[in-house]
């Protein structure tokens, strides 16, 4: 239990273990005092100065650094091992869109080889046709020239 007596107010404040649930670990120590002197120093209750109180507040202190470098370690190992989880998961993404894209890839290929194949042939039908088409046009020119031939030597009746 920690209590204090503010010399400016004269008010006693106890914290009633209140401190000892936020710091279980703290030694436990004699409660101070403040002194109504000028130069606001403080003394133990029970008045002894030696220096083990100072030792095991030092002990105390260097175990809560020790003990928050260790909790932030693991903190940081348990931060570390989340990154390398999302890093893969992120490398399977895009290991399975490049798949994806090769797949795509190969059938945009293939469907342009087969508009490629097509374009073709409808090349080679339409040279065809249009060769047909000459071939008829000058059948057609021939017939008219010899109806106009005939018509010139046999006129209507």
């Amino acid at each position: 239990m920690s209590s204090s007596i503010f010399p400016s107010t004269g008010y006693h404040v106890s914290f009633n273990g209140y401190l000892d649930d936020i710091f279980p670990d703290f030694p436990h120590q004699n409660p101070l005092l403040f002194s109504s002197g000028s130069d606001n120093s403080t003394q133990k209750t029970n008045g002894s100065s030696s220096g083990s109180d100072d030792c095991g507040t030092n002990q105390w202190a260097v175990n809560m650094i020790d003990e928050r470098r260790r909790k932030r370690m693991i903190s940081n190992r348990e931060s570390a091992k989340r990154s390398r989880v999302r890093k893969q998961k992120h490398l399977e993404n895009l290991k399975n869109q490049v798949t994806r894209y090769t797949m795509g890839n190969e059938e945009l290929k293939n469907r342009l080889r087969f508009v490629n194949h097509n374009g073709q042939l409808v090349k080679r039908e339409n040279d065809r046709l249009r060769s047909a088409s000459l071939m008829l046009q000058e059948t057609l020119s021939n017939l008219h020239q010899l109806l106009l031939v005939e018509d010139l030597h046999y006129p209507l009746l």
